[in-house]
């Protein structure tokens, strides 16, 4: 049988009182407990986060059901996998409450108490570090996020449809509008070539990979942390092939794109030429290190096995990964040469 993990998020248009809350996770377990569904189905305020693990076309026709329902408003499908194995052992749901006969229900799960440890083996994996995202960001971001620019987002999202499907040397703008529901116009408006949809398109799938991992930088290091994406870059290759493809418009001084992608990799170098400073700081890496060849060196690495890896893949790139990484790092215990 075929699993998917499928994670979602959306915007309700109304606030559920308790009574509604109690009535969604009684009617809700049981069904998905008859469908063979797992997963977690997170409220906080008027937003909403949901990951779905089970048989592929359960999964996806229980999701078309969140698309349908018009209580829902621009449903957003952040992550939909193929697994070996569920992540959840049963379907839970968890919202903002403290009182203790809620706390007691089969299938609630307190996720919101602020000194609940999340489950590592669980945060490891994509679905539950989106989780863990959902968890720590106030609601409040999360609304002004989706209500900024709804069909801005709907092009990205279709982008990034599109480019899973066929990749970016096939992709267009009219594919792109297709998928989104739009015409080829309503995207040029927003973005006028495909080289500055897809700049966007990157650093919005970038920032979606990459933000559910960035505590890891500050609590494990940031070799720990690149490990981490690596396996998530791995899991989803088409966006190294977006990656790839975006370096000639990057270092093409006449694309007006090229900029964006730039800023983007700039972004991301910075940060972590500033965790192994935090590194340095917190005794987790030598003093002798100097953060900004680190960075280089990490990033050299990183960047070089993740594109090696789309050519000839690696049955443990991240194993590949840490032992390379352990390498650098004895020679950072050295001190830099003139």
């Amino acid at each position: 049988m075929t699993l998917r993990s499928l994670v979602f998020t959306t915007a309700r248009t109304g606030r559920l009182d308790q009574a509604g809350l109690l009535g969604l996770l009684a009617v809700e377990r049981a069904r998905n407990e008859d469908l063979g569904i797992t997963g977690v189905l997170a409220l906080d305020d008027v937003n909403v986060f949901g990951i779905v693990e089970g048989p592929a076309e359960v999964v996806r026709d229980r999701v078309r059901e969140v698309v349908a329902d018009p209580a829902n408003v621009d449903v957003q499908i952040v992550l939909d996998d193929a697994i070996d194995q569920r992540v959840f052992p049963d379907w839970s749901m968890a919202f903002r409450t403290d009182d203790p006969e809620i706390l007691a229900l089969p299938g609630f799960v307190d996720l919101f108490d602020a000194e609940r440890v999340p489950d590592p083996a669980a945060t490891a994996t994509r679905s539950g570090a989106l989780l863990e995202w959902f968890l720590r960001t106030p609601p409040g971001q999360l609304s002004t996020r989706r209500s900024t620019a709804p069909v801005r987002e709907r092009i990205l999202e279709a982008s990034i449809e599109v480019l899973r499907d066929i990749g970016p040397a096939r992709a267009t703008l009219g594919a792109v509008a297709d998928r989104a529901g739009l015409s080829e116009e309503d995207v040029a408006t927003h973005f006028p070539t495909l080289p500055a949809l897809l700049a966007s398109t990157l650093a919005t799938w970038l920032d979606r990979v990459i933000a559910p991992f960035t505590p890891v930088a500050t609590t494990d290091g940031t070799v720990e942390y690149l490990r981490r994406l690596v396996i998530a870059f791995a899991e989803d290759p088409a966006l190294d092939r977006l990656i790839v493809s975006s370096l000639a418009p990057a270092a093409d001084p006449g694309e007006p794109a090229g900029e964006a992608f730039l800023a983007s990799y700039r972004a991301f170098r910075e940060g972590i030429r500033a965790s192994l400073e935090h590194d340095v700081e917190v005794g987790r890496e030598p003093s002798t290190m100097d953060p900004r060849r680190g960075a280089q060196q990490l990033l050299a690495l990183f960047d070089g096995l993740r594109i090696q890896n789309l050519f000839d893949p690696e049955p443990d790139v991240a194993a590949t990964f840490a032992r390379a990484a352990e390498r650098l790092r004895t020679g950072w215990s050295e001190p830099y040469s003139a």
